[in-house]
């Protein structure tokens, strides 16, 4: 491979990933699924040509971990109001 740069398989899977991560801290652990969208979204901007999508899935990942621990506040609070 003289000068020829090695194609990157397995975008599509990659952002696929993310953008489900990005959304998955209302659900789940916000202290695991935030950080993990925000470096698939690091890795996406850095390595991947995938336009804008890399910074929005970072900065999801933030604003979905804060709301996420808000969220879960939120509903232990209602549980145990009842």
């Amino acid at each position: 491979m003289d000068g020829e740069q090695k194609q990157k398989t397995g975008k599509w899977i990659l952002l696929t990933i993310s953008w489900i991560s990005a959304f998955l801290p209302y659900l789940f652990s916000p202290l695991v699924f935030g950080p993990f969208a925000f470096f698939l979204g690091l890795v996406l901007k850095r390595d991947y040509e995938v336009g804008n999508q890399g910074k929005i899935i970072m900065v999801l990942g933030v604003i979905n971990t804060i709301l996420g621990f808000i969220f879960t506040y939120w509903v232990i609070n209602v549980l145990y109001s009842i």
